[in-house]
């Protein structure tokens, strides 16, 4: 669509308003919008960075656990002194990894939140474009942990219904 045509019919919003935004800025309704969402968005990065904090402390505190279990002279809660390190250790070793992965989404709500920020006080579309992008990366990275978690329950059913029957065929022999 053309703007600026002379010949075009005559536009209004019965709702109020500006339909279209004029040169390179954003409707005030966008940034209504924005405004509202970014103290949320804000918010929620905040919540992810200590949830990554809080598992990193768990993962050492497993980690602790761990160690003080490589000592141990008697018999783990676990069935054993190595299993019990083992589980302990492993247990510190998911938790790491999950603290990991919650910085990287974390840092993206944080940078989104930024830029609506920047948005607010420009009013320019390339500001709007920055702050979807960084959306963009969000919900990217949020797909792909749900496509591998889908993926991974999927290993860990074969592999168990695999152990059960397993299992059950050395039973009965």
């Amino acid at each position: 669509m053309e703007t600026g045509n002379p010949y075009s019919s005559p536009q209004s919003n019965l709702f109020g308003g500006s339909t279209a935004m004029s040169g390179d800025t954003v409707s005030q309704g966008v940034m209504l919008h924005l405004k509202k969402t970014g103290p949320w968005v804000r918010f929620m990065s905040v919540i992810m960075f200590l949830g990554a904090a809080f598992m990193l402390l768990a993962a050492l505190m497993m980690g602790v656990v761990g160690g003080a279990g490589m000592m141990q002279q008697g018999p783990s809660v676990f069935g054993g002194k190595l299993s019990g390190t083992a589980f302990s250790m492993a247990v510190a070793a998911i938790y790491g990894l999950m603290a990991v992965l919650y910085i990287y989404p974390a840092l993206k709500l944080w940078k989104y939140a930024d830029r609506i920020r920047d948005l607010c006080n420009s009013m320019q579309v390339v500001d709007l474009e920055k702050a979807l992008n960084e959306q963009r990366a969000f919900w990217k990275f949020v797909g792909v942990m749900v496509i591998a978690l889908i993926v991974l329950y999927f290993v860990i059913i074969v592999v168990a219904v695999g152990a059960g029957i397993g299992a059950a065929t050395k039973m009965a022999h």
